[in-house]
């Protein structure tokens, strides 16, 4: 876990996570549940925070996965179950709902999205990319932990110029929206291990340290 302090004096902790790795909820929990924080984060949308906040039953998701989801999941299994949404995602929800912490979506919503893909992805970018991802689900993936895969696997689905720099759009929103959540008080947000450096990056820029 990082843990960096703000110019006010408050404290941001962030923690890396492999999205859809059922065993990442345990692990999660063993380190936020003795940390104290007054505001949480996870690396969503809005529009998926509500949508996992009306959910009964997590499980029970009527949701078809991509091809790149699809690729994604046949590679992490053989970590453990995969499951969508992720447990530690909605697991996070619970605990915090318990504590009375408001959490909060840290990644653009859908308005904002489309716009920074019009932005970054260009047409050609995207007829290219629909070209590899019909060979994802036969691609074996690397990595001897379930981080490195994770990384490994970010390397492959962004190899292209327009989609690396959509990724970097991500990173900055949510190091901004860190950041301008954290002015409220601690945070404890959730960070898929890819990203993690670079909104470490986004926030040091913004006087932000890590100690």
């Amino acid at each position: 876990m990082y843990t960096l302090k703000t110019p006010e004096n408050n404290r941001i902790y962030l923690e890396g996570v492999v999205k859809g790795l059922v065993t990442e909820s345990t692990r999660l929990k063993e380190i936020y549940e003795v940390v104290d924080f007054s505001i949480g984060g996870l690396p969503i949308s809005a529009e998926e925070l509500e949508t996992l906040k009306s959910l009964e039953d997590p499980a029970n998701l009527d949701y078809e996965m991509s091809i790149p989801e699809l690729a994604y999941a046949r590679n992490l299994k053989r970590f453990g179950d995969v499951m969508i949404p992720p447990p530690s995602y909605t697991d996070f929800l619970k605990y915090c709902d318990l504590e009375d912490i408001k959490v909060h979506p840290i990644d653009m919503d859908d308005d904002h999205f489309t716009m920074a893909y019009c932005k970054h992805v260009s047409g050609a970018n995207w007829i290219m990319q629909s070209f590899r991802e019909k060979r994802l689900l036969k691609k074996d993936i690397s990595g001897d932990s379930p981080k490195n895969f994770a990384l490994e696997w970010d390397t492959v689905i962004n190899k292209l110029k327009g989609y690396r720099a959509l990724e970097e759009h991500r990173e900055e929103v949510m190091g901004k929206n860190i950041r301008r959540l954290s002015k409220g008080g601690d945070i404890f947000s959730i960070i898929e291990y890819e990203r993690l450096d670079g909104v470490l990056k986004i926030l040091t820029s913004a006087n932000c340290t890590i100690f």
